[in-house]
C-alpha cells in the first residue's frame, strides 16, 4: 500500500466520521429535544392521554358533577395571646357526584357550617400560611363535610376565597 494511498483512505475515514458526528450532534439534541416537549405536554395536560373510549368515559363523569356554594364564613380566629383579634373570610364551593348528592348537601347546609365553624375557631392564623396550611384546612373541611352529610359523599371542597385579617 503506497503512502498516497493510505492518506486517500484516512481522508475518506475522517470525512464519514465527521458526518457520523454532525449527525450526531445535530440529531441527538433534537431527539432530546422533542423527547423532552412531548413529555412535557403530556405531563400538563396538552397532549390528552389514551383513547377515545377514555374521552367519552371521562366526558360522562364530568357531566355529573354538580358543584354547591355555600355561604361565606367570616371567623374570629383562635388568638396568639395578645388583644389584636385575627379575622378570616372562607368562601367554599363542594363537588358531589350528580344532582341527587346536591340536594343532600343542600339540606345539610346549617350542618357543616356548624361543623366548619367549631373546626375555624380553634385555627391559628399561623397554621393558614403557605400551601401546605390550605392544604390542610381544605382536607380537614373535606372531611367535616363528609362527616355532616353521611352517608352522601362530596369529592372535594373548593376554596374559592380565604382571607386572613
Amino acid at each position: 500500500m503506497s503512502a498516497d494511498q493510505t492518506t486517500e483512505i484516512e481522508a475518506a475515514g475522517v470525512k464519514a466520521g465527521g458526518r457520523r458526528k454532525t449527525i450526531l450532534m445535530i440529531g441527538l439534541p433534537l431527539l432530546l429535544l422533542l423527547g423532552g416537549g412531548g413529555t412535557a405536554a403530556y405531563v400538563m395536560g396538552l397532549v390528552p392521554p389514551g383513547n377515545a373510549a377514555d374521552g367519552a368515559a371521562e366526558a360522562a363523569l364530568s357531566a355529573d358533577i354538580v358543584f354547591v356554594d355555600l355561604p361565606d364564613l367570616l371567623i374570629n380566629l383562635n388568638g396568639d395571646g395578645s388583644r389584636r383579634m385575627r379575622f378570616l373570610k372562607l368562601a367554599t364551593a363542594v363537588e358531589v357526584a350528580g344532582e341527587e348528592q346536591a340536594a343532600t348537601v343542600r339540606q345539610f347546609v346549617p350542618r357543616i357550617l356548624d361543623s366548619f365553624h367549631m373546626y375555624l375557631r380553634a385555627v391559628r392564623p399561623e397554621e393558614l400560611e403557605g400551601s401546605q396550611g390550605v392544604y390542610r384546612i381544605k382536607e380537614e373541611l373535606l372531611a367535616r363535610t363528609n362527616e355532616a352529610i353521611r352517608p352522601a359523599q362530596v369529592r372535594s371542597v373548593l376554596i374559592r376565597e380565604l382571607l386572613v385579617q
